[in-house]
């Protein structure tokens, strides 16, 4: 059995209420070996013999069919998080601000042509490719960003802090 994150969108943002007691008895009752939660943004830790899209499936059905809860779901395990670490494009940023630099989880490959994203940068903000995310350095914050909400509506995607990345990734070993 290995572990894996296993990370909600937008939980706990924008109505999508859901207390993490709730989402560890989930895991628990889905067959999941030892849930741990991390945070209130929808992270958890959990073991399992399942790949990632049979977790990201059976997940997602359970908080739809007992909690009313839709939402995207996303897995990985220590070496995609150590992957996404490694390739980090921003590190001294990461040193230095890490509560400000994003990780955005994402179910495929990100876009190619990041470009659109420009128009957006408007606060010496940087978006850079990684492997099934998109590295996003927010230098004054992400809440007044303009960048924000255009990174959302490209690409769909659940975003963590560098904090939190590195959370999951010792949770994991």
């Amino acid at each position: 059995m290995r572990r894996v994150a296993v990370m909600l969108r937008a939980v706990n943002v924008g109505g999508q209420a859901l207390k993490m007691a709730d989402f560890k008895a989930l895991l628990a009752d889905e067959g999941f070996e030892a849930p741990e939660t991390l945070l209130a943004s929808g992270n958890a830790v959990v073991g399992t013999a399942l790949d990632a899209a049979d977790v990201e499936a059976r997940v997602a059905q359970a908080l739809s069919a007992r909690l009313g809860l839709v939402t995207d779901v996303f897995v990985r395990d220590a070496g995609e998080l150590q992957a996404v670490i490694a390739a980090n494009p921003f590190d001294d940023f990461a040193r230095e601000a890490p509560g400000k630099l994003m990780a955005v989880f994402l179910k495929g490959e990100p876009p190619k042509d990041l470009s659109g994203f420009d128009k957006y940068a408007t606060q010496g903000e940087q978006v850079a490719p990684g492997p099934r995310c998109l590295y996003v350095a927010y230098p004054q914050g992400v809440g007044r960003s303009k960048l924000a909400g255009a990174r959302t509506e490209a690409s769909k995607g659940t975003a963590r802090n560098w904090n939190t990345v590195g959370k999951l990734a010792e949770r994991l070993g």
